[in-house]
């Protein structure tokens, strides 16, 4: 379904990262404002601009930058599994099964993180928040705008025109 042939099947099936046999015997998934647990993995999903803003929460003390890598599937690996055994935060592209079932929209990627990072996250937000990077992203619009040549060259005979029919 995903690979052309079974060799690139096994090396995508190679590259996933997997619990070891037993390591766990069940996963608790719930939102945040219902959980009964601890958790140990925080998913959100979130547009691009506010994925950014949580890659530079997550980097705000510490700074550098974020390693994710992507096989278009599996996202549940990267987002959990993945997270829990590298104890970093990932930018995850949601996969078919993910928007299939889990109902992501084109618009949406996610980030995950350590719950034990939730209070850096937080302060970091609030720490670029007080630095001017912000939700939603301001837009610069302190520029004069310019146009191709030819809507130039229209602008100069319409403004002829005009100048003419007000003599």
């Amino acid at each position: 379904m995903y690979t052309g042939t079974k060799e690139a099947g096994a090396k995508t099936e190679a590259s996933i990262a997997k619990f070891s046999w037993k390591e766990y015997e069940s996963i608790i998934c719930a939102p945040l404002s219902k959980t009964d647990f601890e958790p140990q993995v925080v998913v959100v999903y979130g547009n691009s601009a506010q994925v950014m803003l949580l890659v530079v929460a997550a980097l705000y003390k510490e700074g550098g930058r974020i390693t994710s890598s992507f096989a278009g599937r599996i996202d549940c690996s990267d987002s959990v599994i993945h997270t829990m055994q590298s104890n970093q935060p990932q930018v995850i592209l949601p996969c078919y099964g993910d928007r299939v079932f889990g109902q992501a929209q084109d618009h949406e990627m996610g980030f995950s993180f350590p719950a034990t990072l939730s209070e850096t996250i937080v302060e970091g937000l609030e720490g670029a928040h007080k630095g001017g990077v912000r939700y939603p992203i301001p837009t610069f619009l302190r520029y004069q705008p310019t146009y191709p040549p030819s809507y130039m060259k229209l602008e100069e005979i319409w403004s002829a025109r005009r100048d003419q029919e007000a003599k």
